[in-house]
């Protein structure tokens, strides 16, 4: 009714002002048009707008009627499909007993997991959760993908490691109260004792932690254990390492069905045979490196060992031997040139490609597309 109105009410204000706009365009005075005439205009065309708008909104709102109730039938049909159609009925499948694997009381061995602390980290207090927070989230995933807990598939019990720095010391409460039995260990060398100049001068300023991250090769110094796995405080285990142990623990002279069937399923990289006995697992560091570069880094943040105190003095030989060369790495071999090429990331490189090679596995590593570090070692 209301646009109705404004429709007429319209018309006969645009008939109006038309009707005044032709009688003085044919009259004898001056062609000028008055400022109401303007106004008349403007209100008509503004009356014209708000009607025509209003019409646009009826027709809508009917319009929208229409879809909800045609929705609230379709609705009412698909209930009705609904209650009237048969479900078929599974049967529920039951997996026989002698395919699930059964876990053993006994733990076929134990494995241990080891942590450096260099620092009492940035804040420099004994509580900094960056560290805390980090050892007890390890410990638990550990937990979790271990023979100790009985939810997992595990056959390896664990034992935790913490190597620490005297420097450290006063931040390593929390390891014995998170379980980790706590080790206080000096670098297993002194920078003064290393002859070659070049990597005296820059093992101690280099890297994330200069020469103070040698501690990690005290896992080889755990012979009480078969296996130690060395993790940074950042890293997570997600499931059970089984398949890497087995291979371990087993080699090809006297292989089992089970060290067979861990050899199928360990994700090689480059699709490399699996030498007859296994000393170490790692992954390497293609994010340090630049393309087309030959010797690429571990990463330090993962090493899967078998403890050998031969390998550790060795070690520590080549560090004191300080045949690192600027520009060539370790030996003068290519194997440097990149961020912690100078700690564990290089010489492990280096110790198991051109010292030992043929001991090692190197596992299927997923990277990404950028290198973050632009400086050379």
């Amino acid at each position: 009714f209301f646009c109705a109105m404004a429709m007429a009410k319209t018309n006969n204000s645009v008939k109006s002002t038309l009707l005044q706009w032709r009688q003085s365009i044919h009259s004898n005075s001056p062609r000028k048009i008055r400022a109401s005439t303007f106004r008349n205009v403007l209100l008509a065309l503004t009356v014209l707008s708000i009607a025509l708008w209003l019409r646009f909104a009826l027709l809508m709102d009917s319009a929208g009627d229409d879809r909800r109730t045609n929705y609230s039938q379709d609705q009412a049909k698909i209930s009705t499909i609904s209650k009237n159609a048969k479900v078929p009925q599974h049967k529920k499948q039951t997996i026989p007993q002698n395919l699930i694997p059964k876990k053993s009381s006994t733990p076929k061995a134990t494995v241990a997991y080891a942590v450096s602390l260099t620092s009492c980290g940035h804040t420099g207090s004994r509580s900094d959760p960056n560290l805390h927070e980090g050892a007890a989230v390890l410990q638990h995933s550990i937990y979790l993908s271990s023979h100790s807990n009985p939810a997992s598939t595990s056959k390896y019990a664990h034992k935790l490691f913490a190597f620490v720095h005297p420097e450290a010391g006063k931040c390593s409460d929390i390891f014995s109260r998170l379980g980790y039995e706590v080790q206080i260990h000096d670098t297993p060398f002194n920078v003064s004792d290393i002859r070659g100049q070049f990597l005296k001068e820059h093992i101690v300023k280099s890297g994330c932690c200069g020469e103070k991250e040698y501690l990690k090769l005290y896992a080889y110094t755990l012979l009480d254990y078969p296996i130690v796995v060395h993790l940074d405080l950042d890293s997570l285990v997600l499931k059970p390492l089984d398949d890497l142990f087995d291979v371990m623990m087993e080699s090809v002279d006297g292989l089992t069905d089970e060290g067979a069937v861990a050899r199928s399923r360990i994700p090689v990289m480059f699709a490399e045979p699996i030498p007859k006995q296994v000393d170490a697992f790692f992954t390497r560091d293609y994010n340090m490196i630049n393309p087309g570069h030959k010797h690429v880094g571990v990463q330090g943040g993962f090493l899967v060992v078998r403890p050998s105190l031969a390998a550790f003095e060795e070690y520590v030989s080549i560090v004191l031997e300080g045949n690192f060369k600027q520009g060539n790495g370790w030996g003068a071999k290519g194997y440097g040139g990149y961020f912690g090429a100078q700690q564990i990331q290089g010489i492990c490189s280096y110790y198991y490609d051109y010292k030992h090679p043929g001991e090692f596995l190197l596992l299927m590593f997923f990277f990404q597309s950028f290198n973050p570090y632009s400086f050379m070692d």
